[in-house]
């Protein structure tokens, strides 16, 4: 009996479904009379058919786009772009981080029904590339360029430290082999690499050179972190002994033969030094972290220093957010400035200005910088769990590097 009355019951809510009227939900969603928005239309491209990947900004110009920004998308071979601003007729917008050249451009508009087509296929490059055979089982320290752009690298290999060449076809091989890794390192004008590592000395390796016949060269004032020529071939190394040696390269006499302090500074040590335009630039750090960039004038041409003046407080402009790692300066004299900063891993103080440089797609940490003979930044990023060697398109040229054979 209770089966039946169920069964009832079911049959009588069919029924009813069934006698309500079909509601005109067709008509309320769709209207096959409409139409949508004007079709966007692409007419130009600027720049017209190249841009570097999640960098440059691509203004493009046409009809039918709308002055509400977030109305708009570009994709760049379906893959959405970054829309800066719009207007009726021009879209600038910065492209993913997406290398090919090949890529198609399309518009859509919020209201039209059709895509709007560029003509042409366009080109998006890198400006940043991983560079040589390094990976996150490789511990490189820093780098140096040639003239013909062959870069050579410290690692901290097993079972002793290594200097590796890779030549511009990317093709590596062991330069030679050394007593210690390099936490800074020059090539110098005869093709020798001069290297320090935290310590009172200064070394030298040859092309070849096994790890018994490393050279410990020089033994100096203080502790040395990083080195650089100046144009009449006068070494200057620094780090936290809190003094600045010069280093006549060519007195093959005894270990201290030739090694002058240049400056006492005091409170201040030494983490990056780079010479420029006949300055000595200055990255130090207090033992409460404060980080200044300094530069003295080099004075004489046995490399005599004069007083320190500040060009960039780093501490100041961070809020100590971040350590300053390792500088350098492009030929205009524009200071770039690596760091752990992971919103900003590498920074341009332009007329003392800071800004950003390809922090879209530059990750933290930069710890060490060195340009090569054109337009190229090399650059070590040593993480936790990434370690390789950048090669950074700035589309500037870079600074003069006067030891390099």
């Amino acid at each position: 009996m209770k089966l039946l009355n169920n069964t009832k019951i079911i049959l009588l809510c069919i029924i009813f479904l069934f006698s309500c009227e079909e509601p005109s939900s067709s008509d309320e969603i769709w209207n096959e009379n409409d139409q949508g928005g004007f079709t966007p239309i692409i007419n130009s491209l600027m720049p017209s058919d190249n841009a570097f990947a999640g960098i440059d900004t691509i203004q493009i110009s046409g009809d039918n786009f709308s002055d509400n920004l977030i109305e708009n998308h570009v994709y760049f071979n379906g893959i959405s772009g970054t829309i800066i601003s719009s207007s009726a007729n021009t879209i600038n917008v910065v492209p993913p981080n997406l290398v090919g050249d090949s890529v198609k451009i399309t518009v859509s508009v919020q209201g039209a029904f059709t895509f709007g087509k560029y003509e042409n296929l366009y080109s998006l490059t890198a400006a940043v590339m991983d560079y040589g055979p390094f990976d996150q089982f490789t511990d490189i320290y820093s780098l140096d360029l040639d003239r013909q752009e062959n870069l050579l690298v410290s690692m901290d290999a097993a079972p002793d430290a290594q200097f590796w060449s890779v030549n511009i076809d990317k093709d590596s091989s062991v330069w030679s082999s050394s007593l210690v890794k390099a936490s800074g390192m020059k090539l110098g004008p005869n093709g020798s690499i001069y290297f320090v590592n935290y310590q009172r000395f200064l070394y030298r390796d040859e092309e070849g050179t096994p790890k018994e016949n490393s050279e410990i060269f020089k033994r100096l004032n203080g502790n040395a972190t990083d080195l650089d020529f100046d144009v009449n071939g006068n070494l200057y190394l620094g780090g936290t002994g809190s003094t600045i040696d010069v280093v006549d390269i060519n007195d093959e006499g005894g270990l201290t033969d030739g090694v002058t302090e240049s400056v006492n500074l005091d409170t201040l040590d030494v983490i990056s030094l780079k010479v420029y335009d006949q300055f000595l630039y200055i990255l130090t750090t207090t033992v409460s972290s404060d980080q200044v960039i300094y530069r003295a004038p080099i004075l004489d041409d046995i490399g005599s220093l004069g007083d320190l003046e500040i060009v960039f407080d780093w501490s100041t402009y961070t809020n100590k957010e971040a350590s300053a790692l390792c500088i350098t300066l492009n030929e205009s004299g524009d200071l770039f400035i690596g760091s752990n900063w992971d919103s900003q891993p590498l920074t341009i103080v332009q007329n003392g200005v800071a800004s950003g440089f390809y922090s879209s797609i530059l990750s933290e940490p930069v710890n060490y910088m060195a340009w090569g003979n054109e337009r190229y930044l090399y650059a070590i990023s040593r993480g936790e769990d990434s370690r390789k060697v950048l090669r950074i398109d700035t589309r500037m040229m870079g600074s003069e590097y006067y030891g390099r054979p």
